[in-house]
């Protein structure tokens, strides 16, 4: 029960960070966390299919996606300066 309470503790402040942050790839980094953390909960739920989807599309191919996008654009970060807003 302990174990449980600290991978969603783990979970939910990797989730508040991928929010909060203000460098994208930072952001992209702790939603890939939050999506492990879900699978290692589906797997210690007893549900090792979905941790195993979890794992695969989520983590794997969606996080990916958005690395590469970071990588064909500008990335840094997210905070507009004035020369950007004319």
């Amino acid at each position: 029960m302990i174990d449980k309470l600290i991978v969603l503790g783990i979970i939910v402040f990797c989730a508040y960070m991928a929010v909060v942050s203000k460098n994208i790839v930072w952001g992209v980094i702790f939603l890939l966390c939050t999506n492990v953390g879900l699978g290692i909960i589906y797997y210690m739920m007893g549900a090792p299919v979905v941790a195993l989807f979890q794992l695969a599309i989520f983590a794997g191919a969606i996080v990916v996606f958005f690395i590469i996008t970071v990588m064909f654009t500008k990335a840094g970060t997210m905070d507009e300066t004035e020369e950007e807003l004319e």
